[in-house]
């Protein structure tokens, strides 16, 4: 695999433990939305897998980061670094492309790879008929809740787990909510969030006898 070492342009924090990363796009680089890319400080340094978020015409890679789970020591320290310090970046990965109309579900940082993809479609003016289900701990944890909220309007479904707030639905997504929020029409469902939330979705979705090649997900080794 061909590996790239870039400079960091920015690193903004934009909300409570998000961080938005801009970085130098290769020359020739290109992805599909929904896709991410290992990335490292240096070669002999822990890796992680970063979804991209930005427009693939832009002239930069956008990331959005929050310190969590098992990349919480790298993204701390990413975020430390400064404008013209240097990452190292792949090639490309992932399976989790736009496939057509479809129920989006995350949970968490599973957000991002979901970023780009409905940045795409809005920019292409076919975003209609997509709809998302987010799960959090806490509003405080969402994740560009304006932007999501101004692009899929009525489409848009909070729920959250540790806290109750007034007009959103408290619990976490089970079969219950599911079977209130499916409807014939959908053909595809878009699966991103930690091990254990894509499996238990995965089990409720096939309850429902989806087929499999109707549930789109990463397919990690």
């Amino acid at each position: 695999m061909t590996y790239h070492k870039v400079k960091i342009i920015s690193s903004d924090r934009i909300a409570q433990d998000v961080y938005r990363l801009l970085i130098e796009k290769p020359e020739g680089y290109t992805f599909i939305p929904g896709q991410f890319t290992e990335v490292s400080i240096d070669q002999n340094n822990n890796k992680g897998h970063f979804s991209y978020t930005g427009l693939v015409k832009a002239d930069n890679l956008e990331f959005i980061l929050k310190p969590c789970g098992g990349r919480n020591t790298l993204v701390k320290e990413i975020i430390k670094l400064k404008p013209s310090n240097e990452l190292i970046i792949s090639e490309p990965q992932g399976n989790l492309k736009y496939k057509g109309m479809g129920a989006f579900i995350a949970g968490g940082i599973g957000i991002t790879p979901f970023i780009s993809i409905f940045r795409d479609l809005k920019e292409k003016n076919d975003l209609a008929g997509n709809n998302l289900i987010y799960s959090n701990k806490s509003i405080n944890d969402v994740i560009l809740h304006k932007e999501l909220s101004e692009m899929l309007g009525m489409n848009y479904t909070n729920l959250f787990t540790k806290e109750r707030f007034e007009k959103y639905y408290f619990g976490r997504i089970d079969r219950n909510f599911l079977r209130m929020e499916m409807v014939d029409f959908v053909k595809y469902f878009y699966v991103s969030g930690s091990n254990e939330f894509v499996v238990d979705i995965i089990s409720f979705l096939k309850y429902f006898k989806v087929d499999d090649s109707s549930i789109i997900r990463e397919l990690k080794e």
